[in-house]
């Protein structure tokens, strides 16, 4: 596993991450507690340090769930976690929520109207410095720990940047040792507005970065953005993703522009291309630090390790290929 420094003084904390992180939003939501655990227990193994989590994913059980692992060795590991999105207050679709995750385990089809289903039962865009102090205060209590490494405001609109107050208060929680980088995720133009404006409070960011929206990477490799600890997430898009994915290298790979002998490493039937390409080309070259995929299959982990260990592409050659997925995407 590859780790680069924290941009934060150590004192006794973890003073590195992992360059792959573990994505938690499946925890607790659409996968149960037994194999929630399982997969936080492969990702350790594997040497992951970094988990991402939020108050509101798994309707608000992730956080407990991951908390409750990491106990007794915390201060080794690097956890993020957001407010600003409230999950839904028990009701009776959280209470059928096991046999709902038995149900996708026997329709992966239905994955896909879950998610819709859990959407809709949050509430989002929840950016107040007394929404902060609560969520932050209940995030501590189920993560069992009396600090984080990373907090940030979650999908934030570009309104929250002209939230004095609100980004004061983070501060605070930075300066008081609760915080140790506070931050903010968001779309593209939330995230190019951050890096344009610097505000001092943040020091992190986290977006959405795959194969339809690798043109971001001229945003990320901006001086300014550099002064911040990037993190992307969603690397593979979803379902759709996977997809279009599929479409466009079977496009590059018949594509005149780029050069045969790398055509020939774009082969037919390959499961690990797809990771290899993806994860090195967000993490080569582009100022970002960690990306965040989920992971709760051993066998989704383990091709993840495998792709970023033993890449079969040069830099050179990732740099050529997003070149040339940007100029599919375009012509879409």
């Amino acid at each position: 596993m590859r780790y680069v420094d924290l941009p934060v003084p150590a004192s006794g904390f973890a003073s590195k991450i992992s360059v792959l992180g573990f994505g938690c939003a499946p925890l607790m939501g659409r996968v149960g507690r037994k194999d929630s655990l399982a997969a936080l227990a492969a990702a350790e193994d594997a040497g992951i340090n970094f988990f991402d989590n939020a108050r509101s994913y798994g309707y608000g059980e992730s956080e407990a769930l991951l908390g409750g692992f990491l106990k007794g060795r915390r201060q080794s590991m690097v956890v993020c976690t957001k407010f600003g999105i409230l999950p839904a207050k028990g009701g009776w679709k959280q209470k059928i929520k096991p046999l709902a995750q038995a149900a996708i385990r026997i329709f992966p089809a239905l994955r896909k109207h879950a998610r819709r289903q859990a959407t809709g039962q949050s509430t989002s865009g929840q950016f107040s410095v007394d929404v902060l102090r609560e969520s932050f205060e209940i995030s501590l209590r189920e993560l069992q720990t009396d600090y984080v490494d990373m907090l940030l405001m979650h999908a934030a609109t570009l309104e929250v940047l002209d939230k004095d107050d609100l980004l004061e208060a983070m501060e605070r929680l930075v300066k008081s040792g609760k915080v140790r980088m506070a931050g903010i995720s968001g779309d593209h133009p939330v995230m190019a507005e951050t890096f344009r404006r610097q505000p001092k409070a943040l020091t992190t960011a986290q977006f959405a970065l795959n194969r339809t929206s690798l043109d971001f990477v001229r945003e990320t490799r901006r001086p300014e953005a550099q002064k911040l600890l990037l993190v992307a997430n969603h690397p593979f898009g979803g379902p759709a993703g996977v997809s279009s994915f599929a479409d466009s290298i079977a496009a590059a790979r018949n594509a005149g522009t780029l050069p045969a002998d790398l055509r020939q490493k774009l082969k037919e039937n390959d499961s690990q291309l797809m990771p290899e390409i993806l994860l090195n080309m967000i993490l080569n070259g582009t100022g970002v630090s960690a990306v965040l995929p989920s992971m709760m299959r051993r066998a989704s982990l383990d091709s993840n390790i495998r792709a970023l260990e033993e890449c079969r592409f040069t830099g050179e050659e990732l740099e050529l290929l997003r070149n040339e997925l940007v100029r599919l995407t375009v012509l879409a």
